[in-house]
């Protein structure tokens, strides 16, 4: 008669110490043993077995990892922020500068408002993936990508409350989204028990995501949950996109 192989018991010391691709092979590993279910769109399926796996273990390992973290954590965020400033302005803003673009303002003749669109597009887009990476300097969030290198679709962040792991979708603004992509972040967010669509900064301005099904937030109330502080964010934002466009300023000088 045959032995019945013993699953081995997880340990989460042991799975901290793995390199980030030893950690990705056991999520793999372990997500081909999830059933999906039978509604959900088959572009969510490695989404959803993946982050049924995370959901085993992801609120302990996020509170093992940071649980060392420093009190204070504004002056990594000033060096986020500084840095994410320094490779515009050096890096990006030069090549979008002397890029001819192909638009209707250049074909007008209107070449200094067919750069400031392009930078302003090009900045907009970078800066997404700022608000991620200042969220996750939260001592309760982490990214996916950078623990795992894994992707969720649609999430950019999990964090705890309440001790249970909340997935969510981080947008600049309110109006971020165009129409057509609303229902595709709502069925992103839809295959998680808890899940928040997010606008980091607070404007003003309509919502143009609109769910009957998902929470959503709006700067403070995002910044806060994750315990950072949304005024000291927001100022040091205003003062890195005016330090961008006086630089934008000078070069035409």
């Amino acid at each position: 008669m045959k032995k019945i192989k013993k699953e081995n018991k997880f340990d989460l010391d042991d799975f901290i110490k793995k390199s980030k691709s030893d950690k990705k092979k056991y999520i793999i590993t372990k997500s081909k043993t999830i059933q999906n279910p039978k509604k959900l769109e088959k572009k969510l399926h490695n989404s959803y077995k993946n982050k049924e796996v995370l959901n085993s273990f992801i609120v302990r390992y996020i509170k093992k990892i940071k649980e060392d973290y420093p009190e204070d954590i504004k002056p990594e965020i000033i060096k986020k922020i500084d840095n994410f400033k320094k490779n515009f302005i050096n890096s990006k803003l030069p090549k979008l500068i002397n890029f001819e673009p192909t638009n209707l303002y250049q074909m007008s003749g209107a070449t200094d408002f067919a750069k400031i669109n392009i930078i302003l597009r090009s900045l907009s887009t970078s800066m997404g993936l700022l608000w991620e990476e200042i969220a996750t300097l939260s001592k309760i969030a982490i990214s996916t990508e950078k623990e795992f290198d894994i992707k969720i679709n649609g999430i950019d962040i999990i964090f705890i409350k309440n001790d249970q792991p909340y997935y969510a979708q981080i947008k600049t603004l309110e109006g971020t989204l165009t129409g057509s992509q609303v229902p595709r972040s709502e069925s992103e967010l839809a295959m998680h028990k808890n899940s928040y669509f997010v606008a980091a900064f607070k404007t003003g301005t309509p919502w143009t995501f609109n769910s009957k099904i998902i929470k959503k937030l709006v700067g403070e109330e995002f910044w806060s949950l994750i315990e950072l502080d949304y005024n000291f964010i927001l100022d040091e934002v205003k003062k890195m996109i005016m330090e961008i466009q006086d630089s934008y300023q000078k070069s035409k000088n």
